[in-house]
């Protein structure tokens, strides 16, 4: 799943990231390990709006609290500085 968050009208993030449907009853889960990060739905499509509205949340609030990389780096993510800065989730480095 690949999405852009806008983070202060200037800045974009670009986040990549896999993300789990998992069948939980009468309900769709929607989870991130690489962010441990979830939303559940009624069907798919519901579970994967409401991981998307979470996600962005979530990269708004570690922006607005300068943060983002402190939460990655706490994640497992490493930081690849070559060629350019980047963020890599642990076990893709």
């Amino acid at each position: 799943m690949n999405n852009y968050i806008e983070t202060d009208g200037v800045t974009t993030v670009e986040a990549s990231v896999e993300v789990q449907l998992i069948k939980d009853s009468d309900y769709i889960v929607s989870y991130c390990p690489a962010l441990e990060l979830s939303s559940f739905g009624k069907d798919e499509e519901d579970a994967k709006e409401g991981f998307e509205e979470a996600l962005s949340i979530f990269i708004d609030e570690l922006h607005k609290r300068s943060t983002l990389e402190k939460v990655l780096l706490n994640l497992g993510w490493g930081l690849r500085k070559l060629p350019i800065a980047s963020f890599v989730p642990c076990g893709e480095r």
